[in-house]
C-alpha cells in the first residue's frame, strides 16, 4: 500500500496563530478571487517532499531521519517577511541566520538518496506557503497587499523532525503524523 509522505518542521502555535490572522485578513479583503487558502493548522517548513512511498519502506525511511535528528541540536528560528514564487505562490518566509534548516535539508537529501529516494532538483528555500492563486491575471492587488504586509512572527525553537502523511479528499488535503523524532 502506498503513501503520500513528506518531511517537515512545524512551526510553534504562536506562529500558527499569527499566521492564521495574515490569512484571515487578505482572505477578507480578497472574497471576490478564487484562491486555494492554506489552513492554518496544516502550515509546517517542508524539508523533503517524498511522494508516493510503499509501506514496506517506511520503517527503512524512519531509520534515514532519525540518522538526520541524531545529528541536529535545537535551535531557534522565526517566520519572516512576505513574498511570492511565480504568479500563483504566496508564502511567509524564515530567518535562519545559522543556516540549520539548510543543513538538515541536504542531510536528509543524502540519507534519502541512499534508500532510493531521489534528490530534489530545486534550490531549497524554506518558506510556509500560505495561498495559491487560481487566477493570478486577477490577483495584483492580493499579491501586491501580501507583499507589503509586515509579518514578523516570535522566535520560536526547533526540537524534531516530523514524517507526515498527506491524506488527499475532494475537499483537501489532510496531514497525519507518521513519526515525530527529536534532536
Amino acid at each position: 500500500m502506498m503513501k503520500r509522505l513528506f518531511i517537515a518542521i512545524d512551526i510553534s502555535e504562536e506562529t500558527r496563530r499569527k499566521a492564521k490572522d495574515c490569512l484571515q485578513n487578505l482572505r477578507q479583503d480578497f472574497r471576490d478571487l478564487r484562491v486555494g487558502w492554506e489552513r492554518a493548522e496544516k502550515l509546517h517548513l517542508t524539508l523533503k517532499f517524498l511522494g508516493d512511498v510503499d509501506e514496506s519502506q517506511l520503517n527503512e525511511l524512519i531509520k534515514s531521519v532519525e540518522i538526520v535528528a541524531n545529528q541536529i541540536e535545537k535551535f531557534s528560528i522565526q517566520i519572516l517577511e512576505t513574498g511570492q514564487f511565480g504568479k500563483r505562490v504566496l508564502w511567509l518566509g524564515v530567518k535562519d541566520e545559522a543556516g540549520n534548516l539548510l543543513k538538515i535539508h541536504e542531510l536528509l537529501e543524502t540519507e534519502c538518496e541512499k534508500i532510493g529516494f531521489a534528490r530534489e532538483t530545486k534550490n531549497f528555500n524554506p518558506h510556509l506557503t500560505i495561498a495559491r492563486l487560481r487566477e493570478p491575471n486577477k490577483s495584483a492587488l492580493l499579491v501586491k497587499k501580501h507583499l507589503q504586509n509586515k509579518f514578523e512572527a516570535e522566535e520560536f525553537e526547533v526540537s524534531e523532525i516530523v514524517i507526515y502523511e498527506s491524506q488527499l479528499f475532494p475537499n483537501g488535503s489532510k496531514y497525519l503524523k507518521v513519526k515525530e523524532l527529536k534532536f
